[in-house]
């Protein structure tokens, strides 16, 4: 029996899913210029021209890719921001970096993802877009940087550049989530960071901020123990 149009478009976007799946893995193994289409293909169990019948060039893909991937990372970011709102500063970030932290345990190429995008940006957008498409991959850096903004206007962190404190603080986060916990080969399973492990990254991240560790460890077990992703 044929498949009525509900059915086909239901099939499509299944297929082009697998597809931006495959590329997701390839792209955090190989990065952008080492990734191509018979490498997306292998990955997704397809045929090549099934992959060029969704995707006419390995850039078509990788821009999709991008928009699919900060798609879910906006999500990810507005969910944690509605979920502390009346909280005091330093609980907010807390929350915040401690929900990307469970984000990236159950799908750890997010974070993956997150570490190559800045070297990538400019040879997939190109000379026109690649400053929007870095700017979509500073999401967390933007919620920081306003988070950190107000803690600092409230006497709770240190008089700094908001902007430069953010950058620092999700640089050593993200340095330190993925030496933690060894994200290196694109696996989609989830890995094992326990919270012990993001006390750790967050006495780095917090003692740079130059916040209190009175006041730190405060908000990390209030965080821990009411936040569930």
């Amino acid at each position: 029996m044929p498949r009525n149009p509900e059915k086909n478009k239901e099939v499509r976007e299944r297929r082009k899913k697998q597809i931006l799946d495959a590329a997701l893995t390839v792209y955090i193994r190989r990065g952008y210029h080492g990734a191509d289409m018979d490498c997306v293909a292998e990955e997704a169990k397809l045929a090549k021209g099934l992959v060029y019948y969704y995707f006419k060039t390995k850039k078509e893909l990788f821009v999709e890719l991008y928009t699919w991937v900060f798609t879910e990372s906006y999500l990810i970011s507005e969910a944690l921001l509605n979920s502390t709102e009346g909280m005091t500063p330093i609980e907010r970030l807390m929350t915040y970096v401690y929900g990307v932290f469970m984000a990236s345990r159950d799908n750890p190429r997010m974070m993956q993802f997150a570490i190559r995008v800045p070297f990538d940006a400019y040879a997939i957008f190109g000379p026109a877009q690649w400053k929007e498409g870095a700017r979509k991959s500073d999401l967390h850096k933007k919620a920081l940087t306003d988070i950190i903004a107000e803690g600092i206007a409230q006497g709770l962190i240190p008089n700094t550049n908001p902007s430069a404190a953010a950058n620092s603080f999700w640089s050593v986060f993200v340095a330190n989530v993925f030496e933690y916990s060894k994200l290196i080969t694109g696996a989609q399973e989830s890995v094992n960071i326990e919270s012990e492990g993001f006390r750790d990254v967050a006495r780095f991240c917090f003692q740079g901020l130059g916040v209190k560790d009175t006041l730190w460890n405060a908000c990390l077990e209030r965080t821990i123990g009411g936040l569930t992703l």
